[in-house]
């Protein structure tokens, strides 16, 4: 095999996997829409959250959990660099497990910059009956972020599946809150 062919094969190659990674990406957003519909006809509405107190009472009991992981991840980070000799980050250079172990903790920053106050929004005005949605969206934008982190650690792909749960997660709940925040939803309404 010549090396022309073997450069054209490359880029075949990448496309390919570029396609499969956007048709699993697809997939795994329907799959978490529905996932998410499932699982709103199976938990109960949290109780007693009529207040605007204990409706931020439990945001802030569903936040720790997203908090939790984060705190996981940064552990992670310092476990990563405790493990190599690239204890500067600046100057030493860093193993591909430094590398995915940052780049996991800061992408997970920013999904859940978007997260936490788009939930705290939807469980400010959520309808009581419909509180559920706040448990159910926490529990698969945590799943998601773990499947992107094991993902990744797998192979850059391999992320794709966590990552579209987060992204589909993300999308219900600040499209959600956006609606009521434009109907003027009231608590309990």
């Amino acid at each position: 095999m010549s090396d022309s062919s073997l450069r054209q094969g490359a880029p075949r190659r990448r496309k390919s996997l570029i396609r499969g990674a956007l048709m699993l990406n697809g997939a795994s957003m329907v799959v978490t829409a529905l996932l998410f519909v499932l699982l709103l006809s199976l938990v109960a509405p949290p109780l007693g959250v009529n207040a605007p107190g204990a409706r931020m009472a439990l945001w802030a009991r569903l936040a720790v959990w997203p908090a939790l992981l984060l705190f996981g991840m940064v552990v992670g980070v310092m476990a990563m660099r405790g493990r190599s000799q690239a204890f500067n980050p600046v100057e030493d250079p860093e193993s591909r497990g430094q590398r995915v172990a940052q780049r996991v903790l800061a992408n997970s920053v920013e999904q859940s910059a978007i997260f936490l106050p788009a939930l705290a929004a939807l469980v400010a005005t959520l309808p009581q009956p419909s509180l559920a949605a706040a448990v159910v969206a926490t529990g698969l934008f945590v799943l998601g972020r773990l499947l992107f982190w094991v993902g990744y650690l797998v192979h850059p792909f391999a992320r794709a599946p966590g990552m579209a749960m987060t992204l589909t997660v993300n999308l219900i709940v600040l499209g959600w809150a956006v609606l009521l925040q434009l109907g003027g939803m009231q608590p309990g309404g």
